[in-house]
């Protein structure tokens, strides 16, 4: 049998996660192998990005943003989408002025840095939804600085084992902002309740769409 196309209905669902990524392996392999089109359908958003060369995100049966695993992860056109996919800090922000190639500046505690809107979005109320994707947020230690970067303290933690996850109270923002930093930079050692300042790069935030 040579279909032209292979459609996989959650194929991997059943397995232990150990498994499952292996599986994910030699599913990729299986591919590549005999050069048909896999249509693989998934609730795990982790197994999309990894798996796929572009992914169909849908929504009550309408699909809401169609790229690659990179440009949907990075640049997505909605907050629901961006929900989806993996942990995100979303944020509303004053639009204070925008130019031809979307090149946004904006009234909010996250500083008046550019960034780049998701494409096609645009905010005729001067209004927008920002997003940051928690690892992109990283912990400035003793004396480092960053061109772009905002205060805080940590109010929980969550030990990972690779990673920490933190949650750090802005002021100014309307809800916590979520961290993911790396053990290796001693992440795991800060206390709850201990003042943190985080820096991010100004491509690492997306205005969306709601």
């Amino acid at each position: 049998m040579r279909p032209k196309v292979l459609l996989l209905d959650e194929p991997l669902s059943a397995l232990d996660k150990k498994l499952r990524e292996e599986m994910q392996v030699e599913l990729r392999t299986l591919q590549k192998a005999v050069g048909i089109t896999f249509v693989l359908v998934t609730h795990d958003q982790y197994e999309a990005l990894a798996m796929s060369d572009r992914i169909a995100v849908m929504f009550g049966g309408k699909i809401a943003q169609v790229a690659t695993p990179k440009e949907i992860y990075q640049h997505p056109l909605t907050r629901q989408v961006a929900d989806f996919l993996g942990g995100m800090n979303f944020m509303k922000a004053k639009i204070t002025s925008e130019s031809a190639d979307q090149s946004l500046r904006r009234d909010h505690p996250l500083r008046q840095c550019h960034h780049r809107q998701a494409q096609g979005i645009y905010t005729s109320n001067g209004h927008a939804t920002i997003g940051i994707r928690p690892e992109r947020l990283r912990v400035l230690w003793d004396e480092a600085k960053a061109d772009c970067e905002v205060t805080g303290h940590v109010v929980d933690r969550h030990y990972f084992g690779e990673i920490t996850h933190l949650i750090v109270d802005v002021p100014g923002l309307e809800k916590p902002l979520s961290v993911s930093e790396t053990n290796n930079f001693g992440a795991d050692d800060i206390p709850v309740g201990a003042p943190i300042r985080l820096a991010y790069d100004p491509d690492a935030l997306v205005a969306m769409a709601d």
